[in-house]
């Protein structure tokens, strides 16, 4: 494909590799293309794993591309002729998956991944390199039509033509075939890949091409432990999976290979790890399934090491209150009525019939869930112990339960075998074991037996309603509900990533073309089309419709379905922002489901739209209750919610107690350095958590790592550095649920932070552009009339900044939304009229926001450029030292 050079950039002074098209091939208009479409594919995508391409272009006639230099060896060369140290190979392999992982986010697949394609660098970091054979999934339009010849030179020709692309010993048995690929074939070559690195060999080959793609397509690989017996039988599974012959036996998508690594590679690093006594190390439960790296460790163990002082004792004394109310020395004791079901272990290793673990595990807590006198801990909390090798007694008393329950599930010859069996926590007594050999068609019959005798083993009661719904079959169609348990296994991966919503609501769709009136189909389905509404990945009117659709269908088929009130909730709170009847649609479906931690979130949602403060608080506690390790609750219910009113002592620690349990939650970390902005003015805490974070890495719903170091930048007026950091990192939209700010706004702001003027205009008219394309498709989106309002106060249009200006003020947002709009639109509102030159009513809103629950806070106030025009107004000062003088005391 090329020649690659190591060069010097002259106006950067740095050295870099340069790739060119030879000579001798730029006549080629084909691999012209191909080389063009490498580096404008790989260019879009930025990862620390994934070599960064600075440059494309063409000087006469010789195509180019400028990327970063890395010292170091190709993979190829690390693997050698023997394997490596298991240990070595699956930290390698971690941190190939997860840039591998962005660049599936982005719907671009490398098609020739392979250990030349790598490079370890002299820093140990492994980077993906020569997306040469990338294409964008979504352009690809058709198949290619090649098949394999039985003459082995026409398939070293057709080879060499491009016809059959990549390399044939890593090629997934799609690719070989000539047909579409996607994501999955990526991942077939990246278990090719670590199957050489743990055993120095590779699981497919043959005497010539055409025996190693025959193999490939029809034959098994040899189990790499009979290769290399130090491979453990967790890392068998992983390479099982992805060297599935039929794609949808492997992983669906790489994050969930990376959460598979991560766990084992924390495994293999704690059974190298010297002992210490006593001291039990908890994993973080739960949270890798969790879109979002590892905090260094380094700045991990700084955080540890202060937030652990505070915390114990603000942990010691909430856990005292709330489950010891004798004496400090009094062991709890706990009820069996309180029970905690683990994950039930999937005895199958991959293939089609992976999802029913864990499907029937979250609809036996759905049932349990119902049952008025049990308390039931939540998935969430629960998740973090599979295949743990905690005694029982110490995973209930850490989850506050005094039943356990455990068990696995088996699809051997087209039948379903569970085993399951009810412990009791204090005496290790089994209260209830069932053996179930059942056919496919039998799934929920299996899990509604479960649950009633678990009810009746722990001696709770049923009430008739409750008898009713455990028994209800959701729908007569077995095959309809098998669609349904894998739509919920795509709902429930981590992340929120778009391709799994789209994948769960084709398994819904399909699921309810069997059986139309499947009510809980219908609930599914019109949450998926909330969460693509209100993530923004579909904000169509359309989209908004058909969430409310499927959930009045819901309701018309099933009224006393608590389920489907909570789909009629979520429509008025997603798709219409009406937090009132939103909370009356959870009401009505907390009778019906008073144990399930999320319905209890979604009614503090609603109560913290709503201003309900003492409602949301209390919803909290409940749901810490039934979901006492979801490190997700304490940081945004907990963390956020005392943050937002100015409890910034507790916020601490909520987001110290969300860490502990995820050392990975990066927004976590990163809103606990905005809470010491806010309280203290402190920045370091901001810059310590953001240190810690890959350049591009997603935080939630908060945007990425980018947008919160443009802020951060801002508030330092490290003017050249916000410049540098736009420059380099391409931005042209940070974007959250809270904002979309184009990247030519923050650079106008760094420009007039140098006192470049002219610069200044053309950055601020250039978001102009950006927002008025923007506002074209979102016309009703208030993160684009505010950042365009900013960029209209820039230009000195004052007349239509302060037009933007009432529009928010006529927004529903502003007017009944008491989480969203003070912290947004009114702040904002409150910045567009500061800049345009309206200093009384900019103060009228900021007074507002400091006299009631906000982010804002007068150190925010004091750091920010963005009040500059106003700020030597006797008001303003007055503000300042007023609220100052509160917050002090």
């Amino acid at each position: 494909m090329g020649v690659v050079w190591q060069a010097l950039d002259t106006k950067l002074n740095r050295h870099i590799a340069l790739k060119l098209l030879p000579a001798e091939l730029t006549a080629d208009p084909e691999r012209r293309r191909r080389f063009v479409r490498e580096a404008r594919t790989a260019a879009a995508v930025t990862h620390p794993n994934i070599v960064t391409i600075y440059e494309i272009d063409e000087v006469d006639g010789v195509t180019f591309i400028a990327m970063e230099l890395i010292e170091g060896r190709s993979l190829r060369l690390v693997i050698g002729d023997k394997p490596m140290p298991v240990s070595e190979a699956v930290r390698i392999a971690t941190e190939i998956a997860e840039g591998l992982t962005r660049a599936h986010q982005d719907r671009i697949v490398h098609r020739d991944l392979k250990p030349e394609n790598v490079i370890i660098g002299s820093d140990g970091r492994p980077r993906i390199l020569d997306f040469g054979l990338a294409k964008l999934v979504e352009h690809q339009q058709e198949a290619l039509r090649s098949q394999l010849s039985r003459d082995e030179t026409r398939t070293e020709e057709m080879t060499r033509e491009g016809k059959i692309l990549g390399t044939p010993a890593y090629m997934s048995p799609e690719q070989a075939r000539g047909e579409v690929v996607d994501e999955r074939s990526d991942l077939f070559s990246f278990g090719v890949m670590l199957y050489e690195m743990v055993t120095g060999r590779l699981p497919f080959q043959g005497q010539s091409q055409i025996e190693t793609l025959a193999a490939i397509l029809h034959k098994p690989a040899m189990p790499a432990s009979r290769v290399n017996a130090t491979v453990p039988s967790r890392l068998e599974e992983i390479l099982g999976k992805l060297l599935e012959k039929d794609p949808k036996g492997r992983y669906q998508t790489s994050q969930d290979l990376v959460v598979d690594l991560r766990r084992l590679r924390r495994d293999l690093e704690a059974d190298s790890a010297p002992s210490y006594g006593e001291i039990v190390h908890t994993r973080p439960p739960g949270r890798e399934r969790r879109s979002r790296a590892r905090l260094s460790a380094g700045v991990l163990a700084g955080a540890v090491g202060i937030m652990v002082l505070g915390l114990a004792g603000w942990w010691a004394v909430r856990t005292f209150r709330s489950r010891t109310p004798t004496a400090a020395h009094t062991t709890p004791t706990h009820s069996r009525s309180e029970i905690a079901v683990l994950p039930l272990q999937n005895l199958n290793e991959g293939g089609p019939n992976a999802y029913f673990a864990g499907g029937l595990h979250e609809e036996l807590l759905t049932q349990l869930a119902k049952v008025a006198a049990l308390k039931v801990i939540s998935r969430t909390s629960v998740m973090g112990y599979r295949e743990t090798s905690k005694p029982l007694k110490t995973i209930a008393t850490e989850l506050g339960v005094g039943s356990v329950v455990e068990g696995s599930v088996q699809v051997v010859g087209g039948k379903l075998r569970v085993n399951v069996q009810l412990i009791d926590a204090a005496t290790d007594e089994h209260l209830w074991a069932e053996r179930y050999d059942r056919t496919l068609d039998d799934a929920f019959a299996i899990q509604s037996e479960v649950a009633q005798q678990i009810v009746a083993a722990v001696g709770a009661a049923l009430t008739g309603a409750e008898q009713e719904r455990l028994a209800a079959a959701p729908t007569a169609n077995a095959e309809a509900y098998r669609l349904y348990l894998q739509g919920r296994e795509y709902s429930n991966r981590p992340g929120y990533l778009r391709q799994d919503r789209e994948t769960a609501q084709e398994l819904y769709e399909r699921a309810l073309a069997l059986d139309p009136d499947f009510a809980l189909a219908h609930v599914a389905l019109s949450q998926v089309h909330g969460q693509m509404y209100w993530f923004r990945y579909d904000p169509s009117a359309t989209r908004a419709a058909s969430q409310r659709e499927e959930a009045e269908a819901a309701v018309r088929l099933a009224p006393e379905l608590p389920q489907a009130h909570v789909a009629m909730g979520l429509a008025h709170y997603e798709g219409r922002r009406d937090f009132r009847r939103a909370l009356d649609e959870f009401t009505i479906a907390l009778k019906g489901l008073p144990n399930d931690a999320k319905l209890w979130l979604l009614v503090a949602a609603a109560d913290r739209r709503l201003g309900d403060w003492n409602g949301v608080f209390a919803a909290f506690e409940k749901a810490t209750q039934l979901d006492p390790r979801d490190a997700d609750l304490f940081s945004d219910f907990g963390g956020a919610s005392y943050r937002f009113t100015r409890r910034y002592a507790d916020a601490v620690h909520a987001f110290d107690q969300a860490l502990i349990l995820a050392p990975d939650l990066y927004d976590a970390a990163i809103n606990r350095g905005w809470t010491y902005v806010a309280w203290k003015g402190q920045l370091d805490p901001l810059r310590t958590a953001l240190s810690g974070v890959p350049r591009d890495a997603e935080v939630g719903t908060g945007g990425n790592a980018a947008s919160h170091r443009a802020a951060l930048l801002l508030l330092e007026r490290n003017a050249n550095s916000l410049l540098q950091m736009i420059d380099l990192s391409r931005v042209d939209v940070f974007a959250s649920q809270d904002f979309f700010l184009p990247g030519a706004l923050y650079a106008a702001w760094a420009h007039q932070l140098r006192g470049e003027h002219a610069a200044a205009r053309a950055a601020f008219d250039a978001a102009r552009v950006r927002l008025d394309s923007a506002l074209r498709e979102l016309p009703d989106d208030h993160r684009v009339h505010a950042a365009r309002g900013m960029a209209l106060a820039g230009l000195g249009r004052r007349e239509e900044a302060l037009g933007e200006a009432r529009w928010l003020q006529q927004s529903a947002v502003y007017r009944e939304d008491a989480f969203d709009g003070p912290p947004g639109v009114v702040e904002d509102r409150a910045r567009i009229l500061a800049q345009a030159g309206d200093a009384e009513a900019a103060l009228d809103e900021i007074e507002r926001l400091l006299a009631g629950p906000s982010w804002l806070s007068v150190h925010t106030l004091r750091l920010d450029p963005r009040w500059d025009p106003i700020r030597d107004h006797p008001r303003f000062k007055a503000l300042l030292a007023k609220y100052g003088a509160e917050a002090a005391r």
